[in-house]
């Protein structure tokens, strides 16, 4: 059966315009496309950014984990590497964890605003400030 907590990804559905700034001042601009597979169990998340001059191309698939009560990813990119992160979503609110990075921000509408963080071994530190606007 499907739980309705998975409902709370719905308004990622559809095509973003995303931009931002990486702290060392690389302009990061592309894509964000999110679709749910048939059935409505898994959301697709397919990235296609630059950050400078670096293109960045992945496909990330979310499911809900009933046992834990939250979002479950995996994303595999152009360059062979793979991430797993957990999301919560609290109203307006996202949070992503993984190992060595995170995310906080807000959904404001048809926009999505905040700020990656990267773990440097001892701290957490700013990454990148990012935009979504849905096209």
């Amino acid at each position: 059966m499907r739980n309705n907590r998975l409902d709370l990804l719905n308004s990622y559905i559809g095509k973003w315009k995303t931009e931002g700034l990486t702290k060392s001042g690389e302009i990061i601009s592309g894509t964000d496309t999110y679709e749910w597979v048939e059935g409505n169990f898994f959301l697709t998340h397919k990235v296609d950014v630059s950050f400078g001059d670096k293109k960045i191309q992945a496909l990330e698939i979310t499911h809900y984990d009933d046992m834990e009560d939250v979002f479950r990813s995996q994303s595999f990119d152009n360059n062979g590497c793979i991430s797993i992160s957990t999301l919560k979503i609290y109203e307006d609110i996202i949070l992503i964890f993984a190992d060595t990075e995170r995310f906080k921000g807000n959904f404001k509408g048809n926009i999505i605003e905040g700020l990656w963080e990267q773990f440097d071994g001892k701290n957490w530190v700013p990454w990148m400030d990012i935009k979504l606007t849905r096209i």
